[in-house]
């Protein structure tokens, strides 16, 4: 089983916090069908893994009678207002041994130190217990509006090198722990959910600040690029088409 991400440097996995209010302003939600992946009763307790800002958390507490979020930024986990919230990593679940029937995980699995983390989501699940990996992608169009005047200014500012979350999630690298022999989990399932994204100009050029090449750059760079690209993207709606791929499987 791979150790670790091959592409995920510590200060870029961690630069969410930085860029939080952007973050839960520019992101899309989750659809309500992820809470039914996996079959769990209402009943089962979960746990929302890496869980931001708390909106996979809010879907997860409209279904289940017990939700634990765990978030290791502060700044996002301010934002959390559904269920319990516990500071901690993938790779140091604060919880007992066997205490959740079901892990979700939105938007970040392919950030963790994967073989650490799966042995650390083992430990905590329940007998048969339910996985799920659930990632926004892009449907029949581009995942941000954003005229190409604006990716010009983006460019500008992108750190030469660095790999942004959405390189390491396609290269499906991610994938492969689950595909090793001794690996205690079932072979992944997927399901995906189409939904569509309603944004104002104002969120789309925080959707792109909440990115984590730009959400890792100082608080005056952010603050320019989000200054330049509010120049040009104009007022009015913008709609993107998402498809909500959820990656799911369940402990042997």
């Amino acid at each position: 089983m791979p150790s670790s991400s091959p592409a995920s440097p510590e200060p870029l996995r961690l630069a969410f916090g930085n860029a939080a209010a952007d973050y839960e302003r520019g992101r899309p939600d989750w659809p309500d069908e992820i809470g039914g992946v996996g079959g769990l009763p209402a009943g089962a307790d979960v746990l929302d893994l890496g869980a931001g800002t708390g909106k996979l958390t809010r879907v997860l507490a409209r279904r289940f009678a017990c939700v634990i979020a765990v978030e290791p930024s502060d700044e996002m986990r301010s934002r959390i207002d559904g269920g319990e919230t516990l500071a901690g990593t993938a790779e140091e679940i604060p919880l007992a041994d066997a205490s959740v029937d079901g892990v979700f995980c939105g938007e970040c699995f392919h950030w963790f130190d994967w073989a650490v983390a799966l042995r650390e989501i083992e430990r905590v699940l329940r007998p048969h217990g339910v996985l799920v990996l659930c990632f926004q992608m892009p449907d029949e169009g581009p995942y941000i509006p954003m005229p190409e005047e604006g990716w010009e200014i983006a460019r500008r500012y992108r750190r030469p090198g660095v790999a942004s979350g959405g390189a390491i999630l396609e290269s499906g690298a991610w994938r492969a722990p689950f595909d090793e022999p001794s690996s205690p989990f079932e072979p992944l399932r997927t399901e995906s959910f189409r939904h569509v994204h309603v944004q104002t100009a104002d969120e789309v050029v925080a959707r792109t600040l909440s990115t984590s090449v730009f959400a890792v750059l100082p608080a005056e760079e952010r603050r320019a690029l989000g200054a330049e690209l509010r120049a040009v993207v104009p007022d009015g709606e913008y709609r993107s088409n998402l498809r909500a791929e959820v990656w799911w499987t369940r402990l042997r």
